[in-house]
């Protein structure tokens, strides 16, 4: 996300009264103030793209006045991690391989490199064990609260809401599991009583997932 939006503004005004030939200098040096201030107080990541007059990669001192110099910031490994740690922290404590089986991918597929999701993706968490959706919803009596997923997402939007939307969904996975069609009456009042459609033997289990989109400026 560009934090820095108001650069344009901000650069205008700190160049009154500087002669022409030192303009370029102090504009390099005002963004990489404002840049080490963003990071310094949480508005920005450490992880970044620098565009100095359109220029992705250009060192801020290239810069042609009046710029731009604009940082465009990268969220998603400090989120990704965070929406982990969260779930495995969420998670019953006795269902070891539920809590190993949380997983972070896209509509292309599982991804194991945070730093190279582009910012425009549309990053997932999910668990693929067969009982995930049951845990989630409250269909097993676990240790834990239903609502695993709706959790996780409240915590990211708490932490990180200024830079990425977030939904909690339910999503097909490749090779996912075949339902056999066997009902169990759920423990919880009004739990349904008979299965729903998508829920009859034959049909591929849907997993609870968080969506994630970055807002971006």
């Amino acid at each position: 996300m560009a934090r820095i939006s108001t650069f344009a503004k901000d650069l205008q005004l700190a160049t009154a009264g500087i002669s022409p030939e030192n303009i370029a200098r102090e504009l390099a040096a005002f963004a990489k103030s404002e840049l080490a201030k963003s990071i310094a107080e949480g508005e920005g990541s450490e992880r970044y793209y620098r565009y100095v007059n359109g220029v992705l990669g250009a060192a801020e001192e290239m810069v042609v006045p009046p710029g731009p110099i604009l940082y465009v910031f990268q969220w998603w490994r400090e989120i990704i991690e965070f929406a982990l740690q969260s779930a495995v922290e969420r998670s019953p404590e006795k269902s070891g391989r539920y809590k190993q089986s949380w997983f972070i991918m896209t509509p292309g597929g599982v991804i194991k490199s945070f730093d190279e999701i582009p910012i425009n993706s549309t990053v997932i968490l999910t668990n693929n064990q067969p009982y995930s959706r049951k845990i989630d919803v409250g269909h097993m009596r676990m240790s834990v609260p239903p609502g695993i997923i709706e959790d996780v997402r409240k915590m990211v939007m708490a932490r990180f809401g200024n830079f990425v939307t977030t939904k909690r969904t339910l999503i097909p996975l490749p090779g996912g599991y075949i339902l056999k069609g066997h009902f169990k009456r759920g423990y919880r009042p009004y739990a349904r009583s008979k299965l729903r459609p998508d829920t009859m033997a034959g049909a591929q289990m849907t997993y609870p997932a968080l969506v994630m989109t970055m807002k971006v400026t």
